[in-house]
């Protein structure tokens, strides 16, 4: 006899199965309403489950994602990502300490950590003192994270796994077939769940505009650190250190779109890129806000500039569609900010990540003013900005590059919108730095040395090698060109 199962989001009960409980896990629970609750329809109302647990959405195009069970996070996956993104959930709510016990022994005395509190910012959520703690994730969590790890046992799928989602390419990108779909109306396969909503939801704007996002400054530096301690590393290259890290708010849902530009722009917002990057003091030397960026992007249609971008989603502004490459462009194309747009892709997964990680290689060695340290030169601090990179269902960050001990092993060094820095990170913000927390990027200044007997486990939340890329065969980069760094 078929054991009951209990949804972990709403106590919905079934006794016909994994399947059945998966299902109904991916029809009824959407981002950006109360936790745990099921997403109510644009009319206010929840939609209720019929006999098997699902729900008449109306999803046409629906790719198949499935919600983050992890409350406030609210992203939707592909289901051959949960178990990876849950596993980067306990990192970060997780100390390292509670796995191995010694703690970090910096030779001097460990400056408090703090969370930016620039200009640059629009009210962004600071990280709390008390959240620098070893906390357990709630019961709520863990009950929710098991529930999910005991139907990814299932065997997986290859219409999950390799299923077409690709978003649309710049014209200059594209491959004949996508070109023939240029300016056509796109749904939420491409722009996500709420791809036909007018308006955002007043409480989620008032969220927006209040807490702006989490950042975080001098976290490149502690990466270095960490890296030159790490057994698994035998060459890494990192960008300029002034970048911060901006991840979302709790309950947001999927704006990481948004969040890259604003790691791009941390870059460019401050001295003396601010100056030198041509069309760089168009921001004020302030990061945008996620409404700024959607004003850039309509003013950029406006201009002319990738205006099939307004056909296809129908327009953005205060609204949660999905944005990725083709928008980011868009907006430095109107700010006049120089940047190179680059597609790679293969017919085999591993080809197209050994070429996505051959490029990105080659970016961060081309900067040779980048300054070396650890032993034998095994971490090399460059003056470069990162880069923007987006593959299926998803954008990230990338800071840097690193080559494995031993094998040889390629891998992204990123920083990922979906999740905060971990705890072993924050503690050591301002440990070791340049005497400028990762502030102006000078050169040359003093290195606090730092023991720390468990980077690699600091490391896991910032590492993406071929075990997470091979899921995909399509990969978009976007650089700056023309920079002396």
């Amino acid at each position: 006899m078929t054991d009951t199962m209990e949804c972990p989001f709403c106590g919905w009960k079934t006794k016909e199965g994994e399947y059945q409980m998966l299902l109904h896990m991916e029809t009824l629970h959407a981002e950006g309403e109360p936790p745990f609750l099921a997403a109510a329809d644009q009319d206010g109302t929840s939609p209720s489950p019929n006999s098997n647990g699902t729900a008449n959405t109306g999803n046409d195009d629906d790719p198949g994602y499935v919600e983050c069970p992890v409350e406030g996070c609210g992203e939707f996956l592909l289901l051959s990502q949960v178990e990876y993104h849950l596993e980067l959930h306990t990192t970060e709510e997780t100390d390292v300490h509670d796995h191995h016990p010694p703690p970090p022994d910096p030779i001097t005395a460990v400056s408090e950590p703090t969370a930016s509190s620039s200009p640059l910012s629009n009210a962004p959520e600071s990280v709390s003192k008390s959240s620098h703690k070893a906390s357990e994730p709630s019961t709520r969590h863990s009950k929710a994270i098991s529930a999910w790890k005991r139907l990814l046992k299932m065997p997986s799928s290859s219409s999950y796994s390799h299923r077409i989602l690709w978003r649309r390419h710049d014209s200059k990108t594209s491959g004949d077939s996508e070109s023939k779909t240029r300016g056509t109306r796109l749904g939420r396969k491409h722009l996500g769940r709420y791809a036909h909503e007018d308006r955002m939801p007043d409480w989620l704007a008032d969220l927006l505009r209040k807490k702006g996002q989490v950042q975080t400054a001098g976290v490149v530096p502690v990466l270095a650190q960490l890296l030159e301690s790490s057994p698994s590393t035998h060459r890494a290259y990192l960008c300029h250190p002034c970048v911060h890290h901006i991840s979302k708010l709790k309950r947001e849902g999927g704006f990481c779109g948004y969040r890259n530009i604003q790691m791009l722009c941390s870059y460019l917002t401050q001295p003396p890129q601010s100056t030198t990057i041509p069309n760089a003091h168009k921001l004020a030397s302030q990061i945008p806000t996620i409404f700024q960026i959607q004003d850039y992007i309509e003013a950029a249609w406006d201009n002319n500039i990738s205006a099939t971008g307004r056909a296809e989603t129908g327009g953005i502004r205060n609204t949660r569609k999905y944005i990725g490459t083709p928008e980011a462009v868009a907006m430095f194309r109107y700010l006049g900010v120089p940047f190179a747009a680059q597609s790679i892709k293969d017919k085999s997964p591993a080809k197209a990540v050994e070429m996505l990680l051959r490029t990105v290689e080659e970016y961060f060695r081309s900067d040779d003013k980048a300054i070396v340290r650890g032993e034998g030169g095994k971490v090399r601090l460059t003056g470069l900005p990162p880069l923007y990179f987006q593959h299926l269902g998803h954008s990230m960050t990338i800071v840097g590059f690193e080559r494995g001990a031993g094998t040889g092993e390629g891998r992204l060094l990123v920083f990922d919108p979906h999740f905060k820095d971990c705890y072993q990170v924050l503690g050591m913000v301002g440990m070791n730095n340049n005497s400028n927390n990762g502030g102006d990027g000078k050169k040359g200044a003093g290195v606090v040395p730092v023991r720390y007997p468990y980077p690699d486990g600091a490391l896991k939340g910032y590492r993406r090698g071929g075990g997470y890329l091979g899921d995909f065969k399509e990969f978009e980069l976007l650089k700056w060109v023309g920079l002396n760094c």
